[in-house]
């Protein structure tokens, strides 16, 4: 059976005539004046504290992005995505103290481990859906974070201690010194420029033709077999590509924090960074950035008393009964009242 056929059946044709080229345009002229603006933050905000918590979120949005990616075109969430984001940063770690890489090859390393760490998994979780993918997605990556665990890794991993990175101070990233990395202001334009070069990369995607494949699979996947699609493909596909973009944010985290905890591979940040994607809402490209900014706010100015996680979950309550589609789906409801 053909791959892509030439007739698109009825499931997804009415996405494809969404997608005039005229609104695009218009969504990437949209994006790049976002991107330029969020340039000028460090000009903005003086203050260090503030600054560290945009870079912060930026970092995690990475994160966010590509879970999000996946539930909005496939409707599959995963609690996986930190095997990525882990795996990339001790790649960083890896590559510069055992193997004395610059920071520029080992980023592109960390990059490349963990897009084959999801092309791996998922040749083993894409053929499910549902509470069988979450749950799979879920205890694969808590295996790499025992492993990472295991004392018998400790002289590459660190073990319970974590992994400290040694960059030598005359090593650069993109013209940035180690030094220069660390600081918050300065190495806001590299975060915030992969985050809307990615963001607005998956957003294209979602709307090319194979964007258009993987809604017709989440909407019916069999009909879609009927119809002559192959459609483990498309979605291992999709699975790797959000993968890749979380490991980019993996390494970026690495070299900014000069230190990886045990922590970044744990159910602690998967369920964070799948909270936080749920409370922006996958609606649209912007909730993952939405959702995570409001996340670190929360846990930088709501965890007095040891009330952040009942904080938390009271907002979770909330968006899930109030407004299903997060954040960013409740405002384009309303969007569509005004309009109409």
């Amino acid at each position: 059976m053909s791959t892509i056929p030439d007739a698109a059946p009825a499931a997804i044709a009415p996405a494809q005539a969404r997608r005039k080229p005229r609104w695009t345009l218009v969504g990437l002229g949209f994006g790049i004046a976002v991107l330029l603006l969020g340039l000028a933050v460090p000009f903005v905000v003086k203050d260090t504290f503030t600054m560290s918590l945009f870079l912060e979120a930026g970092l995690m949005a990475l994160l966010g992005v590509g879970i999000a990616f996946l539930a909005r075109h496939l409707g599959l969430i995963s609690l996986g995505h930190t095997a990525f984001f882990g795996g990339a940063a001790y790649s960083v770690g890896i590559g510069v103290n055992r193997w004395e890489l610059s920071l520029t090859a080992a980023v592109g390393f960390a990059v490349v481990v963990g897009t084959l760490l999801a092309l791996l998994m998922g040749v083993l979780v894409v053929r499910a859906s549902g509470m069988g993918f979450l749950m799979l997605t879920l205890a694969l990556s808590q295996a790499l974070s025992q492993l990472a665990l295991q004392t018998s890794f400790r002289p590459i991993t660190g073990a319970h201690d974590g992994l400290l990175i040694n960059m030598p101070f005359d090593s650069t990233f993109l013209g940035l010194t180690p030094a220069d990395i660390q600081n918050p202001g300065l190495f806001w334009p590299i975060v915030w420029v992969s985050l809307m070069v990615c963001t607005l990369g998956l957003w294209l995607v979602g709307r090319s033709r194979f964007g258009i494949v993987l809604e017709g699979i989440r909407e019916n996947e069999e009909r879609m077999r009927f119809s002559g699609y192959n459609t483990f493909r498309p979605r291992l596909a999709a699975f790797v590509l959000s993968g890749a973009v979380a490991s980019l944010g993996g390494a970026l985290f690495a070299i900014n924090a000069a230190y990886i905890s045990p922590d970044i591979l744990g159910f602690t940040r998967a369920g964070d960074s799948l909270i936080a994607v749920l409370i922006g809402g996958t609606a649209s490209v912007a909730g993952p950035l939405v959702g995570t900014g409001l996340f670190v706010w929360a846990q930088a100015h709501l965890n007095f008393g040891g009330n952040l996680h009942m904080f938390t979950g009271m907002a979770l309550i909330a968006v899930l009964i109030f407004m299903p589609g997060g954040l960013t789906g409740a405002v384009q409801r309303i969007y569509r009242k005004v309009r109409r």
